[in-house]
C-alpha cells in the first residue's frame, strides 16, 4: 500500500513537471499579399474623354498607397503606362481620362499598389465616339437700316452686306461650293427690282434693269450657276432660269415664277407658280428640262416653293389656299398630299431629303399665332413660341438647320435652329429675315 501511493506521487510530479517545461507556441503571422481591386463599367464616353473607376475591395493586409486605371490601345495596360493616380486605401474611386483620340478602341484596368506589388481589376474596353465635324452655317436673308432692307448673309453667326442700303434689297437663297459663296437675289435700282447673282459679295445683275426682275433661287453644279426667277415681258412674269448668267426661259402662260431650281446629274428641275385659267388664282408648277408639268390645276390659289431629288423621286413642298385657308402640300412625283394631318392653316416653304426621311420646313397657325414648324415624315416640331416664319431647311451630319424669323415682341429678329436649338443671328432693333440655309 506504502509502495503504491509514493508510485502514484511521483508519477504526479513527474507529469507537473512535463507540462510547466513546455513553451506554449506562438501563430506564424500571414504575409501581406496583393490588393483585391475589380474595374468598373466605362462611362460618359465622348470622342476624347470617358469616366472609369474601381473599387478596392481588400487591401490585401498592408496599406493601398495607390490606386486608379490605367488604358492602352492594346490590351492588358499596365500602371507604368497612361494611368490616372485617385487617392489610397480601400474602397470605390471614380477616374476621368482626357486626351484620347476620337473613333479609338481602349482597354481598361482599375489597379492598386501596396508594398507586396500591383494588382489589376478585371480588363475592360469601350471605343470613343467619331469626331465632330466643324461645319460651317451660312444663313441668307435681309436686315432693315431703318429706311431700306440690306441683303446679306450671316456666317456663323457673323454677317456680311451685300448691299448698301441705299434701295431695298433682299438676299433669297444660297449655295456654297468650295470656297465660293453664291447669293441669289434682287434689288431696287429706285424704278422697279433687279434679279442679282452675288458670289462671293461681288453682285452680276442678271438683266439690264430697264425690267422687272427677281432671282428666288440659286444652285451650283460642277462649274455650271444655275439661278430661279423671273422676269417682265411688258404684260406677265416669264418664269426663268439662268445658267451662267445666260437667260432660259420657261413655258407658262401668261405669267409665272420659279421658286426653287435643283439639278440632278444632266437633269434641272424647277418649281413655281403662275396663274391659271380660272383667274386671279394660280397653280403650281414643276419643270424638267423645260417641260412643264402642272401640279395643282385650280380653282384655287397654289405655291410650289421648294424642289428636291432623291435618286429618280422629286419632292415639293408648297401650299394651297382652299378658300378656308392655307394647307401645306408635299408633292412627291406629282402626287399630292397634305403636308400634316393638322387642321389649321399650314405652310410648305423649303423640302429637304435625307435617306428615307422628307424633312420640311414652314409655318403652321393657331389661333392668332403663327408658328415656325418642322415637319419630319409629316410629323411636325414647333421650333418659335411667337409668330415666326420657317424658311430654308438642310440636313447635314445628322442635324436637322432651319432658317427663320419670329417676331420679339416688336420687331422679327433672323435666326436659325439647329435640332431645334435657336440661335439669333439679328439684334432686334430692326425688323429682319433669314431666308435661306446652307451647312458645309
Amino acid at each position: 500500500m506504502r509502495n503504491t501511493l509514493i508510485s502514484i506521487f511521483l508519477l504526479f510530479v513527474a507529469s507537473s513537471c512535463s507540462k510547466s517545461d513546455t513553451p506554449t507556441p506562438t501563430p506564424t503571422p500571414t504575409p501581406p499579399g496583393l490588393p483585391v481591386i475589380t474595374s468598373s463599367a466605362i462611362g460618359t464616353i465622348t470622342s476624347s474623354s470617358a469616366v472609369g473607376g474601381g473599387n478596392v475591395v481588400s487591401n490585401g493586409g498592408a496599406t493601398v498607397t495607390t490606386r486608379g486605371i490605367c488604358w492602352s490601345t492594346t490590351p492588358s495596360p499596365l500602371s507604368s503606362g497612361n494611368h490616372t493616380s485617385d487617392g489610397t486605401g480601400t474602397g470605390i474611386f471614380t477616374s476621368a481620362v482626357s486626351g484620347l483620340a476620337a473613333g479609338t478602341t481602349y482597354y481598361v484596368r482599375a489597379y492598386a499598389v501596396n508594398s507586396v506589388g500591383t494588382a489589376y481589376g478585371n480588363e475592360l474596353s469601350f471605343t470613343t465616339t467619331a469626331p465632330v465635324p466643324t461645319q460651317d452655317v451660312y444663313v441668307v436673308g435681309y436686315e432693315s437700316n431703318g429706311t431700306n432692307n440690306v441683303a446679306k448673309y450671316w456666317k456663323n453667326g457673323v454677317a456680311t452686306s451685300l448691299t448698301n442700303g441705299s434701295f431695298d434689297a433682299y438676299a433669297i437663297s444660297i449655295f456654297v461650293s468650295g470656297t465660293d459663296v453664291y447669293v441669289a437675289g434682287y434689288e431696287s435700282n429706285g424704278s422697279h427690282s433687279v434679279a442679282k447673282l452675288w458670289k462671293n459679295g461681288v453682285a452680276t445683275a442678271l438683266t439690264g434693269g430697264s425690267i422687272v426682275s427677281v432671282a428666288n433661287s440659286v444652285f451650283v453644279s460642277g462649274g455650271d450657276v444655275y439661278v430661279g426667277g423671273h422676269l417682265s415681258n411688258g404684260t406677265g412674269l416669264i418664269p426663268t432660269i439662268w445658267k451662267n448668267g445666260v437667260a432660259i426661259s420657261l413655258p407658262a402662260a401668261p405669267s409665272a415664277t420659279v421658286r426653287s431650281v435643283y439639278v440632278s446629274g444632266s437633269d434641272v428641275y424647277a418649281c413655281g407658280d403662275g396663274d391659271n385659267s380660272v383667274a386671279p388664282n394660280q397653280d403650281a408648277k414643276q419643270w424638267k428640262n423645260g417641260v412643264l408639268t402642272n401640279l395643282s390645276t385650280g380653282p384655287y390659289i397654289a405655291w410650289a416653293s421648294s424642289i428636291f431629288v432623291s435618286g429618280t423621286d422629286v419632292y415639293t413642298a408648297g401650299f394651297m389656299n382652299n378658300g378656308p385657308g392655307k394647307i401645306g402640300k408635299l408633292w412627291k412625283n406629282g402626287v399630292e398630299n397634305n403636308l400634316s394631318s393638322s387642321t389649321n392653316e399650314t405652310w410648305g416653304r423649303s423640302i429637304f431629303v435625307a435617306g428615307t426621311d422628307v424633312y420640311v420646313s414652314g409655318d403652321e397657325k393657331i389661333g392668332a399665332i403663327q408658328y415656325v414648324r418642322m415637319w419630319k415624315n409629316g410629323v411636325a416640331t414647333s421650333l418659335s413660341t411667337n409668330n415666326g416664319i420657317g424658311t430654308g431647311i438642310l440636313v447635314s451630319g445628322g442635324n436637322v438647320y432651319v432658317s427663320g424669323a419670329e417676331l420679339n415682341g416688336v420687331k422679327y429678329v433672323a435666326k436659325y435652329w439647329r435640332n431645334g436649338v435657336e440661335t439669333i443671328l439679328s439684334n432686334g432693333t430692326n425688323n429682319a429675315n433669314g431666308m435661306g440655309i446652307f451647312v458645309q
